[in-house]
């Protein structure tokens, strides 16, 4: 996690996100600003650290990859399904209209 962590900073930014792209469901857009900003490159570290069911964020990056999505998997682990993520081409072109 960055040194210069702010939670008022961190949901602000996620707020933005979906006021860009108001499909963005609130937890899809923690996800995509927390990999963004570098808190949590995978599904497992991003719920322990938000204190939200792996299961929940797992549905929800199903629902965030495939063509024309903002994330993609690039790997998941089968025992646990801690599944790992970096932000697509239009990730981070969404991401970069933001300061």
């Amino acid at each position: 996690m960055p040194e210069d962590f702010s939670e008022a900073g961190f949901l602000a930014y996620a707020d933005a996100l979906r006021t860009l792209d108001p499909a963005l469901s609130p937890l899809a857009a923690g996800i995509v600003a927390a990999v963004y900003q570098e808190i949590a490159a995978d599904s497992r570290t991003f719920a322990k650290l938000f204190g939200i069911a792996h299961a929940l964020v797992l549905r929800e990056i199903n629902q965030l990859t495939g063509p024309d999505a903002p994330l993609a998997i690039t790997r998941r682990d089968a025992r646990t399904q801690r599944t790992y993520l970096k932000l697509t081409v239009k990730g981070e072109a969404l991401c970069r209209l933001l300061p």
